[in-house]
């Protein structure tokens, strides 16, 4: 199962060739990602980012009122890390519905930060993050 996150595509957004400039995409994500988190055990503070990656499949243009959705999964749970799969797709309503205009990967800690570490997950953090667990998107 996927966390949706809705999206506005913002005119400020379009780069100067005229499409969703590329660094918008992780912006996309991280929004989510921070809305998700802050639903767990954990909250979106304990949580961060050591790595992104992400596919560009199709351009995306401005329109009034336009947006994507941003669909979370968790794709596997380490000792204190997290692979999750993001992708970013046309909304229900769009032409092209359902496909993803982008897909990204991103590993987040688990961090303490009195501490200045990483650390394990506990067992009402994984299992909250089980919920969200899809071995298709890994």
């Amino acid at each position: 199962m996927a966390f949706r996150y809705d999206v506005a595509v913002r005119w400020s957004d379009e780069d100067r060739l005229g499409h969703v400039n590329n660094s918008r995409y992780l912006t996309f994500t991280e929004d989510a990602r921070l809305v998700w988190l802050s639903e767990s055990p954990t909250g979106a503070g304990g949580v961060i980012l050591a790595r992104s990656e992400i596919d560009f499949r199709f351009p995306v243009h401005f329109v009034t009122g336009g947006r994507l959705v941003v669909e979370t999964s968790v794709c596997s749970i380490g000792r204190s890390s997290l692979l999750i799969r993001q992708d970013i797709v046309w909304p229900e309503d769009a032409a092209g519905a359902g496909d993803a205009v982008a897909r990204t990967r991103h590993v987040l800690v688990c961090y303490d930060y009195v501490r200045g570490a990483p650390r394990p997950w506990t067992d009402v953090e994984r299992e909250w993050l089980s919920r969200w667990q899809d071995e298709e998107a890994a």
